[in-house]
């Protein structure tokens, strides 16, 4: 059993526990697993045992209730867990993991030699093609180098490496079961587009037979180990293939001809150097997979993915920390970045745009760690989010003549709610005859108009020097003649920049911020204020109620639903007590998984600039609000 714990409320991440015995979850430290500081937390909360009908988990007398697979199981209770079972305990959700049987230490010392099987091949490949083992390298997958490399690997496969891969029984089933692995993977569409016939990898006429074949073999494992193959039920599938892949590959083997177990194995090598040599390695297959949202390495066997809301460990490993560095070496090399020792940390992107934190030690404890935020190759739009029930087609009608009527709008919600998406939506109602400029950390946003300038941070340089900042953009920014200045992120001495921006004639700027409610922005803001000056909070309250017009809130939900919950104007200053107020135009009420947004009955004071404009539709957003 393996148990990841994850604490929403620090965004903290770590393996809680590995082992085969039963384990005490709680508040006290003498508990395998302990979620401290947490007042909801007992100080022993629950035990999970391995009995006759698997894994079961009871919940002690009087602890909170927990939730186990989105059931609520009470105090005194016990529940049987699935393969793999997701429980939530106050801030804390906890994955666990059965591993099916335990491996030999046969296995262990099998598994060992294909990863090094691998390692070694990917350094033979790269001395004949006269290239340095790690990180990057200036070849471009050509044709020509394509072939070449087809024929290196043919060589060394019909050579030096012929007895490591197939001299040994143990070897070959732990190579052929990873390779039937990927090969199911790709047909349930999981995590995996098509992990063994890649389309860079040349494949000669005449292995077309060897490749049927092998097709109709992946085919039977699958219908042996009842595998859906929809859709519907790709998550059963791909918990099926994790746990019993090994009790069924065996015989597969037995009945698979030499020659297409060698034809197997062979292409199966042959993509693996690929993706090291042009790719990200094991990465590679799960950056190609659109339904994969969020890809988190928490060590080189460790790989996470979020898909469809629900977080779940993907069968992608590494050879080791330097494997992964490699991989991180070449994210951050291109875009001027680095990282080492003396600084473990960089934010970076790739190619599509898509979000990337690294962090190594001695910042991190385990190894090299690394977070990799998708966003989706079809850009999302305000239709997808109506559809989605992340707003309502009100709120979508509201929020349009908001912005094309030019209010200042603040986007606020937890990591990963989606601000950064609904930015995305909110700015695509701007008009194309205004010049936008847009400031990030790292550059995310992907906007359809035409006149944008796009700044992106600046870190130092070696010598501690060179650096820009989002404040020193947003200053640069108000003297490039902006009618809208977009951030992607306040979170520091830029907000006080930012609020003097709205204030000076740059109406309808956008930006985010990490917050708890509409009602915390205005906190959040002050506090930021105050890191670049000293100024009567009364001074700083005036200015936000000057420059922000509108907060719009969104959560992540129960289930990875994400959801708008308070659209809230700020409206003034309270006479007596001198602080921000707000209404809000729409809220939810209900926290259930079926909640939407409903008009509060308040209408707010620019409602009717919207309408003499023309900038609202009043059949839409009454009509919807109902």
């Amino acid at each position: 059993m393996r148990v990841v714990v994850q604490d929403s409320l620090r965004n903290r991440q770590w393996v809680g526990y590995e082992g085969v015995a039963g384990f005490t979850v709680g508040r006290d430290t003498q508990c395998a697993i302990c979620l401290s500081p947490s007042r909801f937390v007992s100080r022993q909360h629950f035990q999970v045992e391995r009995g006759e009908e698997g894994w079961a988990l009871e919940v002690d007398d009087g602890a909170n209730a927990v939730t186990v697979d989105g059931s609520v199981i009470d105090a005194g209770h016990t529940t049987l867990l699935k393969p793999v079972s997701q429980v939530r305990l106050a801030e804390f959700v906890l994955t666990l993991m059965q591993d099916g049987r335990e491996l030999s230490s046969e296995d262990e010392a099998a598994i060992a030699d294909v990863q090094t099987l691998q390692r070694d091949f990917h350094t033979a490949v790269l001395r004949r093609l006269e290239l340095r083992r790690a990180g990057t390298t200036d070849l471009e997958p050509t044709e020509e180098h394509l072939e070449q490399i087809n024929s290196i690997i043919d060589d060394l496969i019909h050579g030096e490496f012929n007895e490591r891969m197939i001299g040994s029984p143990m070897t070959l089933h732990h190579l052929l079961g990873s390779v039937y692995e990927n090969r199911l993977l790709s047909l349930v569409a999981v995590d995996s587009r098509s992990a063994v016939d890649i389309a860079r990898v040349p494949t000669p006429g005449r292995n077309a037979p060897l490749e049927e074949t092998a097709e109709e073999f992946t085919r039977r494992l699958a219908r042996r180990m009842e595998l859906s193959l929809t859709a519907e039920d790709a998550d059963d599938d791909l918990v099926k293939i994790n746990t019993l892949l090994r009790d069924y590959v065996p015989a597969i083997i037995q009945e698979t001809p030499d020659t297409v177990q060698f034809y197997l194995v062979s292409r199966f090598i042959k993509k693996v150097v690929c993706d090291m040599i042009f790719g990200l390695g094991p990465l590679q297959d799960l950056l190609d997979t659109p339904a994969i949202t969020e890809i988190m390495i928490v060590d080189p066997d460790l790989v996470y993915v979020e898909r469809g809301g629900q977080i779940v460990r993907s069968n992608r490993t590494f050879l080791g920390d330097d494997a992964l560095m490699a991989v991180i070496d070449r994210i951050v090399a291109p875009l001027g970045r680095r990282i080492d020792r003396s600084t473990p940390l960089v934010d970076a992107r790739l190619a599509d745009g898509s979000r990337v934190n690294a962090i190594i030690p001695p910042l991190a404890l385990k190894g090299p760690c690394l977070t990799i935020r998708r966003f989706p190759t079809k850009r999302t739009t305000a239709e997808d989010l109506v559809k989605w029930g992340t707003m309502t087609d009100a709120a979508y009608a509201l929020l349009e003549g908001a912005v094309r009527g030019r209010k200042n709008i603040i986007v606020a919600g937890g990591t990963g709610s989606g601000k950064t998406t609904l930015l995305n939506v909110l700015s695509s109602f701007i008009p194309e005859t205004e010049r936008l400029i847009t400031i990030e950390d790292s550059a995310e946003l992907q906007l359809d108009q035409e006149h944008v300038v796009s700044l992106e941070t600046r870190p130092p340089n070696v010598e501690g020097k060179g650096a820009y900042t989002i404040r020193d953009l947003v200053r640069n920014a108000l003297r490039m003649r902006p009618d809208r200045i977009i951030v992607g992120e306040c979170r520091g001495e830029e907000a006080a920049d930012m609020m003097q921006a709205m204030n000076t004639g740059h109406e309808g700027s956008l930006t985010t911020i990490h917050a708890n409610s509409s009602a915390d922005v205005v906190s959040r803001i002050e506090n930021m204020y105050l890191m670049s000056v000293e100024i009567p909070l009364a001074a700083i309250r005036r200015q936000i109620v000057q420059a922000v017009d509108m907060v719009v809130f969104i959560r992540r939900c129960k289930g990875g639903r994400r959801l708008i919950t308070q659209i809230t104007e700020v409206t003034g200053l309270h006479p007596i007590t001198g602080e921000v107020e707000m209404h809000d135009v729409m809220a939810v009420v209900s926290p259930d998984e079926q909640a939407q947004l409903r008009p509060t009955g308040y209408m707010p004071s620019f409602i009717g600039d919207l309408v003499e404009q023309g900038l609202i539709d009043l059949d839409r957003w009454f009509g919807s609000a109902q």
